[in-house]
């Protein structure tokens, strides 16, 4: 627990995990007066170089808790726009932000760090919330088969908190899940991204950039006003043969990728020096059998893990926080906490998370394809979404997490544009 204050062993609900789910479900329980436990086995908060988006579903979510103004006053990027570029080649697609029917006309970028140090302020400011950072989760507590609360070390200690209803926020590989037998599939893609933050260079306006190759995906995302984010796809099982080269090598594959990379970033990459300067961050994909047991519910990554290419990670995890946080009001309520009690939490949220899955694994085969025909197709549809505004507005309201519009039969076979002619490279913009 924070500082050296001792707390009742007893709570209405035990969060292991300090996402930025288990905060949201915290924060709106909170206000119902419930005496509420949050667990994480970190130390303390923990920043990797890396970015995250948090798009318009996600903000909508914040500002609930009256927390985005503060964000935006924070340093993040206000990301109008991602282009979208072939391989040493041209401008294939815009997906613009600004042409959504509602605000928030934009998502933000940020490190991961800014919206997170929001929340635990939020947390810090109710009495009735505790954190315990350094806690290992070790096993439930029964009382026959219902169950009681959590076994946990901390502080070098066994330590036994107790609470009528404990949820799992602790990420792809979920010891909860696991404690909890609870049949799934865990998923991990082939290709995974190393990752470095440098200085920011000029020439961003409101936008990010992603190249795609065959074989190959680079990212420059800003994520604030001085940094820079960068991801280069590695498949996991060329990690240490590229880490075992020449980082100075690695560095020119950068800016060789495309004629622009060379322009923004010889600079800030001067100032990277070594592979101690990157993170590797795997990709998962999480399918459980259920979410729910007498007595415990799934949220976020431990839940649902997706592909990052959908872009909606934390935004599912705050949604998920929300919806179970109506369903356990009830459960209070009656004093009930039967899987059957808290099935609604995942019938309201199992369908759109589903589809999104289904969308990231669309994208992972389509982008990281190194199959010439597939890569061909994919710039085809780029091409299509960049022209046919309502199928850019159907891949946008997805990804922004506002409406699952996925492409049917008709979609895809006008998205190929194999009836009419197209120019070779986009023209104007959809505004």
């Amino acid at each position: 627990m924070e500082g050296a204050v001792v707390r009742p062993q007893k709570w209405d609900l035990i969060i292991v995990g300090s996402g930025a789910g288990g905060l949201v479900l915290a924060l709106e329980l909170a206000k119902k007066g419930l005496q509420i436990a949050i667990l994480d086995r970190q130390p303390h908060p923990v920043s990797l170089p890396r970015g995250e988006i948090i798009q318009p579903n996600g903000l909508r979510l914040l500002d609930r808790f009256g927390l985005l103004p503060e964000l935006l006053a924070s340093d993040i990027y206000r990301n109008e726009r991602v282009d979208f570029f072939q391989k040493k080649g041209p401008l294939l697609c815009t997906v613009d932000y600004r042409l959504l029917p509602a605000p928030p006309s934009y998502s933000l970028i940020l490190l991961p760090k800014v919206a997170q140090d929001l929340l635990l302020k939020k947390i810090a400011q109710r009495s009735n919330v505790s954190l315990f950072w350094g806690t290992t989760f070790r096993g439930f507590v029964y009382e026959g088969t219902r169950l009681t609360g959590v076994e946990v070390d901390w502080n070098g200690e066994k330590t036994t908190l107790r609470a009528p209803v404990v949820v799992g926020g602790d990420g792809a590989r979920s010891a909860i899940r696991t404690a909890l037998q609870i049949e799934h599939r865990l998923h991990q893609y082939k290709d995974g991204y190393l990752t470095m933050v440098v200085d920011r260079p000029a020439g961003f306006e409101g936008e990010s950039r992603y190249y795609l190759g065959r074989r190959a995906i680079f990212g420059a995302f800003p994520v604030s006003k001085e940094k820079l984010y960068l991801f280069y796809m590695v498949p996991s099982g060329l990690l240490e043969r590229l880490r075992e080269g020449s980082f100075d090598l690695f560095k020119e594959k950068i800016l060789s990728f495309h004629p622009s990379t060379r322009s923004f970033l010889e600079g800030p990459l001067k100032a990277v020096s070594s592979w101690k300067e990157t993170s590797y961050m795997s990709c998962f994909r999480v399918r459980c059998g259920r979410w729910v047991t007498d007595g415990a519910a799934l949220i976020g990554d431990a839940a649902h893990a997706m592909n990052p290419h959908v872009a909606q990670g934390r935004n599912t995890a705050m949604e998920d926080g929300i919806v179970l946080a109506e369903v356990l009001e009830t459960c209070f309520r009656k004093g009930e906490f039967s899987a059957e009690a808290l099935s609604d939490y995942e019938s309201r949220r199992r369908p759109s998370v589903e589809a999104l899955q289904r969308l990231g694994d669309e994208l992972t085969w389509l982008w990281n394809s190194g199959f010439p025909p597939v890569t061909w197709a994919r710039d085809r549809i780029f091409r299509s979404i960049h022209f046919k505004r309502d199928l850019h507005d159907k891949i946008l309201m997805t990804i922004a997490g506002l409406k699952e519009s996925p492409f049917d039969l008709t979609d895809r076979w006008r998205a190929l544009h194999l009836w009419g002619g197209l120019p070779d490279g986009p023209g104007e913009n959809l505004t």
